[in-house]
């Protein structure tokens, strides 16, 4: 498991973005939290990408056509440090500044099982039908959990996670994933 520092503005930031925006980075984290930050890539939606020029070392990801979250990944100790989300500007030299200034990533909103499968799905860039033929559950199901008209249960879970190829607790307990997340760091 990953460690996640945010840098201490990420809360008020957080409480200023709009919701979706919020929803996505708490997956966001999940995944980074459970798989590491290269499997960020398998998630065509977030864009994932290595920043340029001054911001050379840093990477980000697009939580919305918008909102980014900027980041950087020490391996030595697996750990991310989540710099910033942003509407397009990077601050130069953004980690430099702030040593000392992260702190433990804690959840800023929650997520329901429904949200974080439509998230995960959409992210891959798939429709309901794709996903219903690459986890064997079928469209209506799929929308169903997706409305949280339907319990997920232990099966369809795990058939989820193999479709998406992520921990079967992002899906089943994300509010259990942002709390192991919180102690994690």
């Amino acid at each position: 498991m990953w460690h996640i520092r945010e840098h201490r503005s990420i809360p008020k930031t957080c409480s200023k973005l709009p919701l979706e925006v919020v929803k996505k980075y708490e997956l966001w984290k999940s995944i980074v939290f459970r798989h590491g930050p290269d499997k960020l890539k398998e998630f065509p939606g977030f864009h994932d990408e290595k920043l340029k020029g001054k911001h050379m070392g840093q990477r980000s990801s697009r939580l919305s056509l918008q909102y980014r979250a900027v980041y950087t990944v020490e391996k030595d100790i697996v750990t991310v440090f989540v710099l910033e989300i942003t509407p397009h500007e990077y601050q130069e030299d953004q980690m430099k500044k702030s040593q000392g200034t992260f702190g433990t990533a804690k959840a800023h909103t929650v997520l329901s099982t429904g949200e974080v499968i439509r998230m995960l799905r959409e992210l891959k860039g798939w429709t309901q039908a794709e996903l219903a033929r690459r986890s064997a559950i079928s469209v209506s199901n799929i929308s169903l959990l997706e409305n949280e008209r339907v319990e997920i249960g232990k099966k369809r879970a795990e058939q989820l996670a193999k479709a998406f190829d992520v921990h079967p607790a992002i899906i089943i307990f994300p509010e259990y994933e942002a709390k192991e997340i919180e102690k994690a760091a």
